[in-house]
């Protein structure tokens, strides 16, 4: 069995260069917060979680029937929240300006692994960048600043240039996010 997950690998070192001036700031870290290390920044499309290893071919064929046809495209790193809200911050993330090109190719994977019998979450896409995550709230009006200062800043634009089919492997250091096939947009 592998965890599996389709994501977008975003690669922006302006936004690196923020976050970790947010690393840094002295109110924000009165809160525990494990921040995502740069190289496993993404997207996620859809999280499969355990899948059969046998099931790895027939999702890069999903991958590759469903994003066949879509062009590469830049967007913006636009905006700054927390999932669930401000006063229970559990996800601290980066939005994105613009996946609508991407939309109808990620209807089309939707519906072919509902028909493959892959189960994922229904919730409806919300794409952000999970920049860290928050073990615990000391300080929320730290939050609180950090949403007004950023709520409309673009932070860079980014490439949209790949889908990847990911298995996340738990590790005591942190995740690791192992591509196991990637499909390039057309350019």
């Amino acid at each position: 069995m592998k965890r599996l997950f389709i994501g977008i690998p975003i690669e922006s070192q302006r936004s690196v260069q923020q976050v970790e001036t947010w690393r840094n700031d002295t109110q924000l870290n009165r809160n525990v917060l494990n921040w995502t290390i740069p190289g496993n920044w993404h997207i996620t499309l859809f999280f499969l979680g355990s899948t059969e290893d046998s099931a790895v071919p027939l999702l890069k064929r999903l991958i590759d029937e469903s994003f066949s046809k879509i062009q590469a495209y830049e967007t913006s790193l636009f905006g700054v929240g927390v999932f669930p809200n401000a006063h229970n911050p559990k996800v601290l993330w980066l939005g994105l300006q613009n996946l609508q090109p991407l939309m109808l190719a990620y209807s089309m994977l939707g519906e072919l692994l509902q028909q493959n019998g892959f189960s994922f979450d229904q919730k409806p896409l919300k794409p952000h960048l999970t920049i860290a995550r928050v073990k615990r709230a000391d300080n929320p009006f730290a939050f609180q600043s950090l949403l007004t200062e950023y709520q409309e800043a673009v932070f860079d634009r980014v490439n949209m240039n790949k889908v990847v089919l990911f298995e996340s492997i738990t590790t005591p250091a942190g995740p690791i996010y192992m591509p196991l096939f990637e499909k390039q947009l057309i350019r």
